[in-house]
């Protein structure tokens, strides 16, 4: 294995971290004659600003074509992390790209570049480009996600608080809600979205962030006050006490109306794609990914009468962590990723921004344009990863 980097930009200020320049002289040569292939890891800012295509309804379905009115150039490829297997396929994927496309770009993040620069067992010379998170976002037209419907939800939450761009998704892992696409099929669906003729499925996202309180407890725990950025949520909210010994107690608002004030376990926000998540473990409904709806399910809730809701899409929901808690903080996580903690008179804002634009087809809209391989997907998932309705002979 022979690894070239191209490290002029470290000269010209780029942010290379010390495992990035390490790299360059980790990998030893091979002897004369040898005909492994090379690969050259490039800072990802030599790249064009990321462009989003447009999406136009497909008639009579569900779905929208994909159109790119200027050609697809930058690849954000994002891995299920240092699994050998999930590599050769990106391996083999980089070699097709590199090969019958040649305008095409491959970004990875720092880690996958560090991964490949260890194990690199491909053909030829290959370039790859990364950099800092930050300007990869800015630099990326499509994700490609390798992995299980865990690496989709880490993929899209570097786009959390920025329009993300598609996705093409491809199922090398557990769970396989949102991955149309065997990766057997590579290269004939990557091909479909390059030349305009992928049809797309809009799945929306939540829009949320907390209220910090301003007591004096608090703030000489946590530093900070105030109302924190906004982050979006493919799959869900949840609030949880974690390991603390007491049930929690939250106040709910709708619309800016007390619902109720609960004690449970916690909450879960989430949206139709996320209810065939931890919602539903937690008892929720199941909604289809174009019903436009909010759903609020309780986790053990001490009342029995505490059922799970499903709210317009036009819904605000907030949740506070009632003053007269026991527990000193509840856990926040979004999309499986740990948030800071909140802590009594905290409060999470929750809503849905998409209700109010006017066109789906804006390019950087808030949800996430996932590609599809049919408008039965979502049936068959329900169907073949539940056993939806199934005798119990059958589970």
């Amino acid at each position: 294995m022979t690894i070239c980097h191209t490290l002029q930009t470290a000269a010209r200020g780029s942010s290379w971290t010390i495992a990035a320049i390490r790299r360059a002289f980790s990998s030893p040569a091979l002897p004369a004659g040898s005909s492994a292939g090379t690969l050259e890891i490039r800072s990802c800012r030599e790249l064009t600003p990321a462009k989003f295509p447009e999406y136009v309804a497909a008639t009579p379905t569900n779905l929208h074509n994909m159109i790119w009115r200027s050609p697809l150039q930058n690849v954000y490829v994002v891995k299920k992390p240092w699994n050998a297997r999930v590599r050769d396929a990106m391996v083999q994927f980089i070699d097709h790209i590199h090969h019958e496309y040649a305008a095409v770009n491959i970004i990875v993040s720092e880690d996958v570049a560090d991964e490949l620069a260890q194990e690199w067992k491909g053909s030829g010379r290959r370039v790859v480009y990364t950099g800092p998170i930050g300007e990869i976002v800015a630099r990326t037209d499509l994700v490609v996600t390798m992995g299980g419907d865990g690496t989709i939800l880490r993929a899209v939450s570097a786009f959390s608080s920025v329009g993300v761009p598609p996705v093409l998704s491809f199922s090398m892992g557990t769970l396989g809600f949102l991955l149309p696409f065997d990766f057997s099929t590579f290269k004939h669906s990557f091909r479909q979205v390059y030349e305009s003729r992928a049809k797309a499925l809009h799945r929306h996202r939540l829009e949320c962030y907390v209220k910090r309180t301003d007591s004096d407890t608090n703030r000489a725990l946590e530093g900070v006050v105030g109302p924190e950025k906004v982050i979006h949520a493919m799959n869900d909210i949840t609030l949880h006490r974690g390991s603390q010994p007491h049930l929690t107690s939250l106040d709910i608002f709708i619309d800016h109306e007390l619902l109720t004030t609960t004690t449970c376990d916690g909450v879960v926000i989430s949206t139709p794609t996320g209810s065939t998540a931890y919602s539903l473990s937690a008892g929720g409904s199941i909604a289809h990914p174009l019903v436009p709806c909010i759903l609020l399910t309780p986790i053990c809730p001490r009342s029995l009468l505490f059922r799970p809701l499903v709210l317009p899409v036009t819904s605000h929901v907030s949740v506070r962590l009632s003053e007269e808690n026991r527990n000193r903080l509840i856990k926040l996580t979004i999309d499986g990723i740990a948030q800071r903690s909140l802590r009594p008179g905290d409060e999470i804002c929750v809503s849905n921004p998409e209700h109010e634009l006017v066109k789906l087809e804006l390019a950087g809209a808030p949800g996430i344009w996932c590609v599809a391989r049919t408008e039965n997907d979502w049936t068959n998932d329900i169907n073949e990863m539940l056993g939806f309705n199934s005798s119990f002979g059958k589970v």
